[in-house]
Protein backbone atom coordinates (compact mmCIF):
# COMPACT_ATOMS: atom_id res chain seq x y z
CA UNK A 1 0.00 0.00 0.00
CA UNK A 2 2.96 2.37 0.89
CA UNK A 3 4.57 1.37 -2.13
CA UNK A 4 1.46 2.70 -4.18
CA UNK A 5 1.16 5.64 -2.28
CA UNK A 6 4.92 6.49 -3.29
CA UNK A 7 4.41 5.71 -6.69
CA UNK A 8 1.65 8.18 -6.83
CA UNK A 9 3.41 11.10 -5.15
CA UNK A 10 6.28 10.44 -7.96
CA UNK A 11 3.80 10.50 -10.51
CA UNK A 12 1.85 13.32 -9.76
CA UNK A 13 5.12 15.50 -8.81
CA UNK A 14 6.45 14.54 -12.07
CA UNK A 15 3.71 15.60 -13.62
CA UNK A 16 3.42 18.82 -11.69
CA UNK A 17 7.45 19.61 -12.82
CA UNK A 18 6.68 18.94 -16.42
CA UNK A 19 4.11 20.92 -16.42
CA UNK A 20 5.83 24.30 -15.05
CA UNK A 21 8.59 23.42 -17.13
CA UNK A 22 6.11 23.55 -19.88
CA UNK A 23 4.77 26.37 -18.64
CA UNK A 24 8.14 27.91 -18.12
CA UNK A 25 9.20 27.33 -21.64
CA UNK A 26 6.04 28.65 -23.33
CA UNK A 27 6.39 32.11 -21.72
CA UNK A 28 10.02 32.20 -22.69
CA UNK A 29 9.56 31.77 -26.45
CA UNK A 30 6.05 33.09 -26.54
CA UNK A 31 5.87 35.41 -29.60
CA UNK A 32 4.31 38.53 -27.50
CA UNK A 33 5.89 40.70 -24.92
CA UNK A 34 5.20 39.87 -21.52
CA UNK A 35 2.36 42.01 -20.56
CA UNK A 36 0.30 40.86 -23.73
CA UNK A 37 1.58 36.95 -22.92
CA UNK A 38 0.17 37.56 -19.34
CA UNK A 39 -3.29 38.82 -20.54
CA UNK A 40 -3.39 36.28 -23.11
CA UNK A 41 -2.85 33.76 -20.62
CA UNK A 42 -5.47 35.44 -17.67
CA UNK A 43 -8.13 35.95 -20.54
CA UNK A 44 -7.81 31.99 -21.22
CA UNK A 45 -7.57 30.61 -17.53
CA UNK A 46 -11.32 32.98 -17.33
CA UNK A 47 -13.06 31.03 -20.11
CA UNK A 48 -11.80 28.23 -19.45
CA UNK A 49 -13.16 28.97 -15.66
CA UNK A 50 -16.40 29.82 -16.99
CA UNK A 51 -16.66 26.94 -19.78
CA UNK A 52 -16.04 24.66 -16.23
CA UNK A 53 -18.72 26.56 -14.51
CA UNK A 54 -21.09 25.96 -17.22
CA UNK A 55 -20.47 22.31 -17.20
CA UNK A 56 -20.71 21.85 -13.64
CA UNK A 57 -23.98 23.91 -13.51
CA UNK A 58 -25.10 21.84 -16.42
CA UNK A 59 -24.04 18.61 -14.74
CA UNK A 60 -25.61 19.37 -11.50
CA UNK A 61 -28.95 20.71 -13.14
CA UNK A 62 -28.97 17.19 -14.76
CA UNK A 63 -28.20 15.34 -11.61
CA UNK A 64 -31.07 17.00 -10.03
CA UNK A 65 -33.51 16.08 -12.65
CA UNK A 66 -32.87 12.58 -12.38
CA UNK A 67 -32.72 12.58 -8.54
CA UNK A 68 -36.58 14.28 -8.80
CA UNK A 69 -37.32 11.22 -11.48
CA UNK A 70 -35.99 8.66 -8.81
CA UNK A 71 -37.84 10.75 -5.93
CA UNK A 72 -41.22 10.53 -8.38
CA UNK A 73 -40.73 7.15 -9.08
CA UNK A 74 -39.76 5.89 -5.44
CA UNK A 75 -42.92 8.14 -3.92
CA UNK A 76 -45.11 6.26 -6.48
CA UNK A 77 -43.44 2.92 -5.11
CA UNK A 78 -44.14 3.32 -2.00
CA UNK A 79 -47.78 4.77 -2.61
CA UNK A 80 -48.73 2.01 -4.15
CA UNK A 81 -47.55 -0.49 -1.91
CA UNK A 82 -48.77 1.37 0.97
CA UNK A 83 -51.90 1.17 -0.55
CA UNK A 84 -51.49 -2.57 -1.59
CA UNK A 85 -50.49 -3.22 2.45
CA UNK A 86 -53.83 -1.15 3.71
CA UNK A 87 -55.85 -3.20 1.25
CA UNK A 88 -54.02 -6.67 2.16
CA UNK A 89 -54.62 -5.55 6.01
CA UNK A 90 -58.76 -5.22 5.71
CA UNK A 91 -58.74 -8.03 3.48
CA UNK A 92 -57.46 -9.99 6.08
CA UNK A 93 -59.89 -8.19 9.00
CA UNK A 94 -62.92 -8.38 6.75
CA UNK A 95 -61.60 -12.19 6.45
CA UNK A 96 -60.73 -12.32 10.17
CA UNK A 97 -64.75 -11.13 11.19
CA UNK A 98 -66.59 -13.11 8.80
CA UNK A 99 -64.87 -15.66 10.11
CA UNK A 100 -66.08 -14.65 13.67
CA UNK A 101 -69.43 -14.33 12.59
CA UNK A 102 -68.88 -17.98 10.98
CA UNK A 103 -68.47 -19.65 14.63
CA UNK A 104 -70.98 -18.12 16.31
Amino acid sequence: MENLNSKGKLVFGSLFVGALIGATIGVLFAPHKGKKTRNNIAKSLKNSAYRFKDEIKEDGQYLKDKAMKVENLLEDKISKASTSFKDKANELLHSGSDHEMNKK
